[in-house]
């Protein structure tokens, strides 16, 4: 006998959000019907059942984190009034949000329908950016649209095959899976089991917003030339920035004023967001300990993970100074301002050659305060991370998503840790990039004696196929 009933199958960072038509050539391309996920995910889940070893009697599949994406979504109701980046993430506000992205992928939902109809299951591990799951009515809604488009008579059964989880997924003896976003200041959450902080007389409750997720809504829907998925589109240098403004911006659009206009309104709201959480929210330890039993793991786990956790960047206005390039740019003009002045007060040769003196000096500063993006630097320890969780609960299989770079590394104890990579829109300014070939899954398999089977496998978009 299996001691598992069901495979498992995991994908991450899937990003479903609005579909609209571009506003103009090159704006929101991410967003068009034409980069749409919906063919890829319904034929995957095709394929799984088309593969699926008889010894099983379905596959369970383990969408870890980001499948939907709340921050992307920027239209609203007629009759609300709402910034430009839409919404906040509300739970009134968060209903409407999932019904329109379940709209606009109908096909992703009949598919999902269907699939679970046939007696398969399917958790969604909440993620950075779909953390508006966490509202029950948001919950509700997800289940009933999905069970509307089940065959007749197997709606209740569609409902009761989706499941939810606030953190991680642990199989004991086969996997632990979590979408990663705690172990990246960026994104990470105070409370990651409840990040819902109270409503007062200025405030209904709302989501805590992370600093990725805060500059994304307020950034992205201003900046619709950059691909948010997709590190190498804007995470570039000095000359890469100023490439890409003449190229998409000038004489058209303003990217500095937008950069600047986003970057001021997100500074103050995250700082705000933070007072009201810490002011008003503490994390619950009865709540952990029911987590940790219904996990099958010990409060020492727990611990643990939350020792490991990132703080959020928010409590260091230093490095959210330095994300956004604001401690650069007061180099940068401070450096001007210095050689201006110097220029003006040179008299020998000496004192010239002393100001010149200062040029290298200013660059090697400026090279070392770019030393790249805090929440890359933090992936790099992401294996340790790994090599911890494995080792504390005994499971060969450990599998993040968050980064989408698709990763596969040996544990030291033996088994391997996964990073799923990302399933969100490309582009054509995409091709040859990571996230061009980051469309992967990983099926894992129980089998006799104790050994677990596994398959890191990719998604061919142009052949509708698995490699691998």
């Amino acid at each position: 006998m299996l001691r598992d009933e069901f495979e498992y199958a995991l994908i991450s960072d899937v990003h479903l959000s609005e579909v609209i038509e571009p506003p103009e050539p090159g704006w929101w391309e991410y967003k068009a019907p034409g980069s749409a996920q919906d063919r890829d995910l319904v034929g995957f889940l095709a394929s799984l059942e088309a593969r699926r070893p008889p010894a099983f009697k379905g596959t369970q599949v383990i969408f870890n984190g980001d499948t939907f994406d709340f921050d992307l979504v920027y239209a609203r109701p007629d009759t609300v009034r709402a910034p430009k980046e839409g919404l906040p993430p509300t739970a009134p506000a968060s209903v409407y949000k999932i019904e329109r992205i379940l709209r606009d992928h109908e096909p992703f939902v009949c598919a999902l329908a269907g699939f679970l109809a046939r007696g398969n299951r399917a958790v969604f591990v909440m993620g950075n950016h779909d953390r508006e799951l966490c509202f029950p009515d948001v919950q509700e809604v997800l289940r009933m649209r999905v069970a509307a488009k089940a065959p007749p008579g197997a709606g209740e059964r569609v409902a009761a095959a989706i499941d939810f989880e606030p953190w991680f997924v642990h199989r004991p003896g086969v996997l632990y899976a979590e979408h990663g976003q705690q172990y990246d200041a960026t994104c990470s959450y105070r409370d990651v089991l409840d990040p819902v902080v109270p409503g007062d007389r200025h405030r209904p409750a709302e989501v805590e917003t992370p600093f990725g997720s805060m500059m994304g809504r307020h950034m992205l829907c201003r900046l619709g030339t950059l691909n948010p998925f997709n590190d190498e589109s804007f995470i570039l240098s000095i000359g890469g920035y100023a490439r890409h403004w003449l190229d998409h911006y000038w004489p058209k659009h303003s990217f500095v004023a937008a950069y600047s206009r986003a970057t001021w309104r997100a500074v103050r709201e995250l700082r705000w967001r933070r007072k009201r959480a810490i002011d008003r929210k503490e994390q619950s330890p009865a709540a952990y300990r029911a987590y940790a039993e219904r996990h099958g793991v010990d409060m020492g786990f727990v611990a643990l993970l939350l020792r490991l956790t990132s703080r959020p960047i928010s409590d260091r206005l230093r490095l959210v100074l330095h994300e956004l390039w604001i401690d650069r740019f007061l180099l940068f003009g401070g450096a001007i301002a210095l050689l201006v002045i110097g220029l003006t007060l040179v008299k020998t040769l000496a004192q010239g050659l002393m100001l010149l003196a200062l040029v290298p000096l200013l660059l090697l500063v400026g090279r070392i305060m770019g030393r790249g993006s805090l929440a890359l630097q933090e992936r790099a320890r992401w294996g340790l991370v790994a090599e911890q969780i494995a080792h504390a609960v005994g499971v060969p299989i450990v599998a993040f998503g968050h980064s989408h770079r698709p990763e596969r590394r040996p544990l030291t104890g033996g088994g391997r840790y996964y990073n799923l990579g990302s399933w969100a829109p490309v582009v054509d300014a995409d091709r040859g990039s990571t996230l061009w070939r980051a469309r992967r899954f990983l099926i894992v398999r129980p089998a006799r004696g104790g050994r677990v089977h596994a398959v890191f496998g990719q998604w061919d978009r142009d052949a509708q196929t698995t490699i691998g």
